[in-house]
C-alpha cells in the first residue's frame, strides 16, 4: 500500500511537472530590482506592469520584481509608485535580469 501511494505521489507531480512547463512555453521571464535613482536604495510596492494586459506585480521588501511575459512581446513595461515618476520600457529592451530606476518626484 504504501508504495502505491508512493507511485501515485511520483505520477502526479510528474503529469503537473509537464503541463506547467508546457503553459510556459512562448514566454520569458523578466526580473530584476527597483531602486531610487538618487540614493540606490530598494523600493518596496512598486507595481511593475506590462501594459495593456492583467500581467502585474508588486516588488518585494528588497525591491525586486519577477514577471513572465510572452517571448516575441513588444509590449511597455511601467513602474510606478507614489512619490516617484513613472518609468517606461519596452519589454524587448530588457534582459532578464534589469533594474529599474525611479526618480523622485521634485
Amino acid at each position: 500500500m504504501k508504495h502505491a501511494i508512493i507511485i501515485l505521489v511520483t505520477l502526479f507531480l510528474g503529469l503537473t511537472t509537464v503541463n506547467a512547463s508546457n503553459s510556459d512555453k512562448g514566454k520569458k521571464v523578466l526580473c530584476g530590482k527597483v531602486i531610487d535613482k538618487v540614493t540606490g536604495e530598494a523600493l518596496t510596492g512598486v507595481k511593475v506592469e506590462v501594459k495593456g494586459t492583467n500581467t502585474y506585480c508588486y516588488t518585494d521588501l528588497n525591491g525586486k520584481y519577477i514577471l513572465s511575459v510572452s517571448a516575441d512581446a513588444k509590449q511597455d513595461i511601467e513602474a510606478n509608485v507614489v512619490g516617484y515618476e513613472q518609468a517606461k520600457l519596452k519589454t524587448n529592451d530588457l534582459g532578464f535580469n534589469t533594474d529599474i530606476s525611479l526618480s523622485p518626484i521634485q
